[in-house]
């Protein structure tokens, strides 16, 4: 191998070494600062996240809530039960359609939100906002061209068929 050859490699490692603890240190601190939501919550951050965009658009559809999310319609039926159980949000029909359904932060989600506020649920969108955008299209082409080589999202978990046989089976996310 040439003299050069083995300087681009060294360089090529040194960079990919690099992109990794960055990209470990924003994981790692963005799961902080989840983890931190989720105790003074007691609440999984998918709630708080669904929240917080109920909070900013009051009145939305299960549909478009669904949409910003990046979730599918029965994944945010979930979420939406399970706030509305917390008593932080509240479903109500549509004047001009009394199909849908809109959802309304309560009170008690409008305090959680004003005591949470910053703490995590937009901390990465606000970080990000501040890049430039050569910086910004840097980013999105790094991103996908690492998400272009990881394996397929959806979780495989080992399923019990009987007493100590175990199967693989797809698990659906959500």
């Amino acid at each position: 191998m040439s003299r050069a050859k083995t300087l681009e490699n060294e360089t090529q490692e040194a960079f990919a070494n690099e992109a990794l603890v960055a990209t470990r240190a924003l994981i790692d601190r963005m799961r902080t600062l989840y983890r931190e939501l989720e105790r003074m919550t007691g609440a999984p951050i998918t709630l708080h996240r669904a929240l917080v965009c109920i909070g900013n658009e009051p009145g939305l559809t299960a549909s478009k809530l669904a949409a910003i999310l990046g979730m599918q319609r029965p994944a945010v039926s979930r979420v939406l039960k399970s706030l509305v159980a917390r008593g932080w949000i509240e479903r109500r029909r549509s004047e001009d359609d009394q199909r849908a359904v809109r959802v309304h932060p309560t009170s008690a989600g409008k305090q959680l939100l004003q005591a949470t506020a910053g703490r995590a649920v937009g901390t990465l969108q606000r970080a990000v906002c501040k890049l430039s955008t050569r910086d910004l299209e840097k980013l999105t082409e790094g991103i996908n061209a690492v998400l272009q080589h990881l394996p397929d999202a959806t979780p495989t978990m080992p399923l019990p068929i009987k007493r100590g046989v175990w199967r693989t089976s797809r698990r659906s996310p959500g």
